[in-house]
């Protein structure tokens, strides 16, 4: 049964500003979150990303992508337009992302939820802890974005009650 909102930060700590999605999962908790909405930590992806995407109404995804900003900017997809990605290649970072894993839903015929993504410009995806200043310099933005997509979905139904 689908229910609420999950917030699902993707990337790997220890490829400096890959680790974006975990972190911003991190500080979203320690913070708070409105009532039906949940923030996972979903590494680094794949095409188990369907399985995260089939049970939930409403999902936001946050990634470290090549969306074409300077390092630390970051921009908002729909589904739709990551459906666009996924044609002309993906801009996630890691081999099997987002747009495998909606072309894999396709191809099944699986029902998506509503899927909002924040792909945020990194500067430094080499082997190492922690963001680079550029991007740590972005994360408040893009916290507060995320925080003002799901802050009307404090009423969406919570199965785990």
């Amino acid at each position: 049964m689908r229910s609420g909102t999950l917030i699902l930060g993707l990337g790997n700590p220890l490829r400096r500003d890959d680790g974006l999605g975990p972190r911003v999962v991190e500080e979203l908790n320690r913070r708070g979150l409105p009532q039906g909405v949940t923030a996972l930590d979903g590494g680094t992806g794949g095409l188990d990303l369907l399985r995260y995407l089939e049970e939930w109404v409403r999902v936001v995804i946050v990634d470290a992508a090549d969306v074409g900003q300077k390092p630390g900017q970051f921009v908002r997809f729909d589904l739709r337009e990551a459906r666009l990605l996924a044609r002309n290649g993906s801009f996630s970072l890691h081999n099997a992302g987002l747009g495998e894993a909606i072309a894999l839903a396709n191809a099944l015929g699986r029902t998506l939820p509503e899927i909002t993504v924040f792909g945020l410009q990194p500067k430094s995806l080499d082997w190492g802890e922690g963001l680079s200043p550029a991007v740590e310099a972005g994360l408040e933005a893009l916290l507060d974005a995320v925080l003002e997509e799901v802050k009307g979905d404090d009423n969406a139904q919570d199965s785990g009650d």
